[in-house]
């Protein structure tokens, strides 16, 4: 199985230092959430993978060999993210072709019948498309392009519901027939939580957690109850984050506990509510880099 690795790479917008010493590994055959609040770093990181943005210091190697430059090592990855990428006249139609050029395994006759589940016309121009259909022709390329490597950045993006779950029974599927390694950032974290089997939290420019979803899970519980019988409980624990409303708290805490006195319950926490309490739980005001 082929690695994309990332080694201490870091990138300053001025004064700000958006990615602090960043080392990261990806292997195939494996779906990572990438994890982050606004302004964390996640485009970023992304960009500076896909070559879209330059680096001060690190590197970026796919099976040993930096991808700097290197075409035929950049066309065993692809990024979908919602950027514009091309021209507003563009037909959807001409993107599709420029796509099947630039990537050898671009399926074509799968991406069709993508466009045909998702409603998309290949002869709109993606100036007018919706925000909706604007991320659908993007994922579908992202699938359709049979990639080592597929970055998915926010790839549910104002589509509704139906179609969030038509893109998540796909890509489960992809996953499951490809051998791809997808890399997914997206705040719709508890929707995801079920395809993601590695999680990678990204926090103030630095990694904050990189684990398998599965131990993470086991790792941490959610009690609530009273808030007194809460802090009573918990007073001995590795508490994560709690939250209170009127006389009844929830806390996060790192620890599967046995005995669980009465009134209090305990319950497996998930990944949405865990990513808020590590992140520091109040949002953040700045903007996604």
């Amino acid at each position: 199985m082929s690695e994309l690795i990332i080694e201490n790479v870091n990138k300053k917008f001025g004064k700000n230092v958006i990615l602090d010493d960043v080392s990261l590994k990806f292997e195939q055959g494996h779906c990572y959430g990438l994890l982050g609040r606004n302004g964390a770093g996640k485009s970023t990181l992304i960009n500076i993978i896909m070559q879209r943005c330059p680096r001060k210091g690190g590197k970026i190697l796919l099976d040993g060999i930096p991808v700097d430059n290197n075409d035929k090592l950049l066309s065993r990855m692809f990024c979908m993210s919602d950027s514009a990428v091309y021209p507003a006249e563009f037909k959807l139609k001409t993107i599709f072709s420029i796509t099947a050029a630039m990537y050898p395994s671009f399926d074509k006759e799968y991406a069709k019948k993508l466009a045909e589940l998702f409603g998309l016309d290949f002869k709109k121009r993606v100036g007018r498309l919706s925000t909706g259909y604007n991320t659908i022709y993007k994922v579908i390329l992202a699938l359709a392009s049979n990639a080592d490597f597929i970055f998915l950045d926010e790839p549910v993006l104002g589509i509704d519901v139906n179609q969030r779950e038509a893109f998540y029974r796909e890509l489960a599927r992809k996953m499951s027939e490809s051998g791809s390694c997808f890399v997914v950032s997206t705040h719709i974290i508890e929707e995801m939580q079920d395809l993601i089997d590695r999680v990678i939290i990204l926090h103030k420019g630095k990694i904050l957690l990189s684990e398998e979803t599965e131990r993470l899970m086991t790792d941490y519980s959610s009690v609530s109850g009273k808030a007194e019988l809460v802090d009573s409980f918990t007073a001995d624990k590795e508490v994560i984050g709690s939250e209170r409303m009127s006389v009844f708290k929830t806390a996060v805490i790192k620890d599967i506990p046995e005995d669980v006195p009465d009134g209090i319950s305990c319950e497996a926490v998930n990944l949405q509510k865990l990513f808020y309490f590590l992140t520091g739980g109040s949002p953040d005001v700045s903007d996604e880099l």
